[in-house]
C-alpha cells in the first residue's frame, strides 16, 4: 500500500470545516501557554489506550513507542494550530501506517479524540477554556480525521478493486486442454462488462500461447439472448482474426431455439451440443491442418 498524491490543499480544509486566520491564531496563542502540558497529556493517552479494552489488540506497546517517536511534532502541530501541507502530509502517513498495522479507522479515529480531548483538558488545566478557542480548536481538530479517513478510504477503495480483479480473472478462467487448444467455461449470467473481460482473456490467451482453436462453453449461461448472442458472435470473429477457430459448445435446445427465434445468423459460427464434440471437432481439425 503507497500513499496516494493528496489533491486536497489548505484552503480546501479552511473552507470545509471553517477554519480562518482568527481560529488558528486563536489556538496559537492558547497552545504557548501550554507547551508544559505535552508530558502529561501524553502520559494520560498512553494510560488510555493500556486500558482500552475494545481494542487492546491493537494498542499494543509496539504502537505506543511509534507515537512516542513524534511526540513533539504531533503536539507542536496540533497545539500550535499549523495547518499547512507537511501537516496533512504527516496525518496521512501515519493513517497509512496505522492501516497497514491493521488498526481499523474507528480505532485510529478513537486515538485521535482521545489525544484531542487530553488538549482540551490541558487547556482547562490552564485555565484558558474560552469558547472561542474551545470552537477554533474543534474546527482544527476535524482536519486530522477528515485526512485519515479518506486514507483509509482509499485503502479500502484499493483492495475492492484488486478482489473484483480477482474476481474477473475466476469468472474467466481460460485453460489449454490440449496441445494447441484452450477452452473458457462460461458459467451465470454475462453483461458488457464481463463479455469485454471475457474477450481481452481469450484473445490475451490465443496470443501468448499460439492457440489454433478456442472452445467457448455456454453450457453454464443461465440466460443467452441478444445480447449474449451478439457477444458471442463478436468473440468468435475476433478469434479468427488472430488465426484461431473458434468453437462454440454446449448449445442446448431451449438455447437452439432462442437464437433462432431472436433471428440471429449464426451461419459463420462453428457449435457443438457438447464439450466432448467440440474437443473431437477441434482435434480432428488440427490433424486435418497438419
Amino acid at each position: 500500500m503507497e500513499l496516494k498524491k493528496w489533491e486536497k490543499s489548505v484552503d480546501f480544509y479552511k473552507q470545509q470545516y471553517f477554519i480562518s486566520d482568527e481560529d488558528l491564531n486563536c489556538i496559537r496563542q492558547a497552545g504557548e501557554q501550554i507547551m508544559d502540558q505535552m508530558r502529561w497529556a501524553y502520559d494520560q493517552l498512553y494510560h488510555w489506550m493500556r486500558q482500552h479494552k475494545r481494542y487492546e489488540k491493537y494498542y499494543t506497546e509496539e504502537l505506543i513507542s511509534l507515537l512516542a517517536e513524534e511526540e513533539e511534532l504531533f503536539w507542536t502541530d496540533i497545539v500550535l494550530g499549523r495547518l499547512s501541507d507537511e501537516y496533512i502530509h504527516t496525518e496521512a502517513v501515519y493513517g497509512l501506517e496505522f492501516a497497514k498495522m491493521n488498526i481499523p479507522l474507528e480505532g485510529y479515529v478513537g486515538t485521535l479524540v482521545a489525544f484531542h480531548e487530553f488538549i482540551r483538558q490541558a487547556y482547562v488545566r490552564k485555565g484558558i477554556q474560552s469558547f472561542e478557542l474551545m470552537s477554533a480548536f474543534k474546527k482544527f481538530t476535524q482536519v486530522s480525521i477528515d485526512v485519515v479517513t479518506e486514507v483509509y478510504q482509499d485503502i479500502i477503495s484499493h483492495q475492492l478493486e484488486e478482489q473484483n480483479e480477482a474476481l474477473r480473472e475466476l469468472s474467466t478462467p481460460v485453460a489449454q486442454i490440449a496441445e494447441n487448444v484452450l477452452l473458457l467455461p462460461l458459467v451465470g449470467f454475462i453483461d458488457s462488462k464481463r463479455a469485454k473481460d471475457m474477450m481481452e482473456s481469450m484473445l490475451s490467451n490465443i496470443a501468448e500461447q499460439q492457440a489454433k482453436v478456442f472452445i467457448l462453453d455456454i453450457s453454464g449461461v443461465a440466460i443467452v439472448d441478444t445480447a449474449v448472442a451478439n457477444h458471442l458472435i463478436k468473440m468468435t470473429k475476433a478469434s479468427r482474426l488472430m488465426g484461431c477457430h473458434c468453437i462454440i459448445s454446449g448449445v442446448s435446445g431451449p438455447i437452439a431455439q432462442t437464437i433462432v427465434e431472436l433471428g440471429i445468423q449464426i451461419d459463420e459460427i462453428d457449435t457443438r451440443g457438447s464439450m466432448r464434440d467440440a474437443l473431437a471437432a477441434a482435434l480432428k481439425q488440427l490433424q486435418s491442418a497438419n
